[in-house]
């Protein structure tokens, strides 16, 4: 178990590490963090599948790559996207705010 749970922090860090420099390099050359987390950070993210679906094709067994290059997007679609947003919403960083106008009751029957 020690060893997971290690592999977990590296990958962790290592994140962290990427996605500051990148955000740091966008912000020295001028390009938007959004447009930068886009390109960099997917192709970044895509070329180890890539490479190891090269390799596996290379060895031969070109279904086993075509089969790991579609796990790995359904695990992006099915985890990788929902999990961020399911943690902003279970642990919100600012405290709801509501909003109470009786101005606009009267604007909209106007």
């Amino acid at each position: 178990y020690a060893s997971f749970f290690l592999s977990i922090l590296w990958i962790a860090l290592f994140s962290f590490a990427m996605v500051t420099w990148v955000e740091i390099v966008g912000n020295t050359i001028g390009i938007p963090s959004v447009i930068m987390g886009l390109t960099v950070l997917a192709a970044g993210t895509s070329v180890p599948d890539l490479f190891s679906s090269v390799i596996v094709a290379r060895m031969g067994q070109g279904d086993m790559a075509v089969s790991s290059s579609i796990g790995s997007n359904i695990f992006d679609i099915l985890v990788g996207l929902p999990l961020p947003w399911l943690v902003f919403l279970l642990w919100p960083s600012t405290p709801n705010v509501v909003l109470v106008s009786f101005a606009l009751k009267n604007e909209i029957f106007v």
